[in-house]
């Protein structure tokens, strides 16, 4: 509780001090809670950006699916804490470790391209991924959790495609 009140208090003396200094610049925006978990308006704009390297132009439905599926993740990490699931530091490391490797793979083990690609060192990179990972570990892990138990047969299947509007069905082209 005395962290949240030093956290609340910061972030106050924070956007005072922008405000202050007539700046306009958006630096800590919660646009949704699930939980106790939040949802930042700086990982909807981040996943935007990704999705938009990767695709291009974007439509605007895009900005609606981002927030479900991260609105989506907090409540399975959420729902995680609440359960009790766990997942060790030493995981969290692992998979730091592995993705780090496989990113200096691309780049052929060159530590001088990385730091000058992410402009911070290996740690620093780990350390700011650390949270965000452990909480996809948690996600997956409830995710996982909840879906062990749930069977579709294919009658099922088949009735709930054939209970969808023609009109409502995407055309894919061969």
């Amino acid at each position: 509780m005395m962290i949240m009140k030093k956290l609340n208090i910061s972030l106050f003396l924070l956007l005072l001090l922008s405000a202050c200094f007539g700046q306009r610049r958006i630096v800590y925006k919660v646009v949704a809670t699930v939980g106790g978990e939040l949802v930042l308006l700086s990982e909807v704009e981040e996943q935007i950006s990704l999705m938009e390297a990767r695709n291009g132009i974007l439509p605007e439905v895009a900005r609606c699916a981002v927030l479900d599926q991260l609105l989506a993740n907090k409540l399975l990490v959420n729902q995680a804490k609440l359960d009790s699931i766990a997942v060790s530091e030493e995981e969290v490391e692992v998979q730091l470790n592995a993705r780090v490797d496989r990113i200096l793979e691309f780049m052929n083990g060159d530590l001088k391209q990385f730091e000058d690609y992410y402009g911070q060192s290996v740690s620093d990179v780990k350390e700011q991924f650390r949270e965000d990972l452990k909480n996809q570990l948690l996600s997956e892990r409830m995710r996982n959790q909840i879906m062990t138990n749930i069977t579709v047969t294919p009658s099922e299947v088949k009735t709930f495609f054939a209970q969808i509007p023609q009109d409502s069905l995407h055309y894919f082209s061969s």
